[in-house]
């Protein structure tokens, strides 16, 4: 007697487990053929500018090409906006159970898919040669190249400071200052007059040395040779 009552519901509660198998397998077809359908579709409005493509009897034409289960699917939600190239693929479908459950009626359900209208593609090769014709900012004498010309290692911000005090001073990096090699030659008295910059290491004996002048070129990056990227503006991108 017991065993007529629990073997019922042994095989009810299996086959449940299997359908519900059933029904994982039927969504993930539906997703498949969803992102394949929205890949085509996105190529396919790019070559042909025509938002016909979107027409929901046309995607569910598609659709029906990669679900080989007998599914009726339903395109009808889906959508584009023309401002922002956007596609979204709605998938609408019922599943009917093969056994009643209470009452007999289908199961709803409902695939997405967003993406965008194709727009080509960029290889690494053509990014590597966009790369390389940026403009830069270099100095005749300078061994780094910038890529701002607000640089403030290209705006140098000049302080004349008495010679006694270097001992006490340092730039903005942190650094002491040493002779420059082109004019910091020679003694030095404690009063004298030297000139500093922001930044850098080095202070010097006259306002007119060549190492404190910027003559500022616009080169590609292309052009740059062996110039290293500043620390400050061009490594960071």
């Amino acid at each position: 007697m017991e065993a007529s009552l629990v073997f019922p519901v042994f095989i009810f509660a299996a086959l449940s487990i299997i359908y519900m198998c059933k029904l994982l397998l039927y969504e993930d077809e539906v997703q498949w053929a969803l992102v394949r359908t929205g890949r085509e579709v996105s190529v396919e409005y790019a070559a042909s500018e025509k938002s016909a493509v979107m027409d929901s009897l046309y995607l569910t034409m598609k659709m029906n090409r990669y679900v080989t289960e007998d599914i009726s699917i339903s395109m009808v939600r889906s959508r584009f906006n023309e401002d922002t190239k956007d596609i979204v693929l709605a998938a609408d479908y019922s599943i009917l159970l093969p056994f009643p459950i209470l009452h007999h009626f289908p199961f709803h359900f409902t695939e997405k898919f967003h993406t965008r209208t194709f727009s080509g593609v960029n290889t690494r090769a053509e990014g590597d040669f966009q790369e390389r014709d940026i403009p830069v900012y270099v100095t005749e004498t300078g061994k780094v190249y910038h890529k701002r010309l607000e640089c403030t290692y290209l705006k140098l911000s000049i302080s004349q400071v008495k010679y006694g005090d270097l001992e006490y001073l340092r730039g903005e990096n942190g650094g002491k200052y040493y002779a420059c090699e082109s004019c910091g030659g020679g003694v030095f008295l404690k009063e004298q007059n030297v000139f500093v910059c922001n930044f850098g290491n080095r202070f010097h004996s006259s306002r007119a040395c060549q190492k404190l002048t910027r003559n500022i070129r616009r080169i590609r990056l292309s052009e740059a040779g062996g110039r290293l990227p500043c620390s400050k503006c061009a490594s960071s991108g």
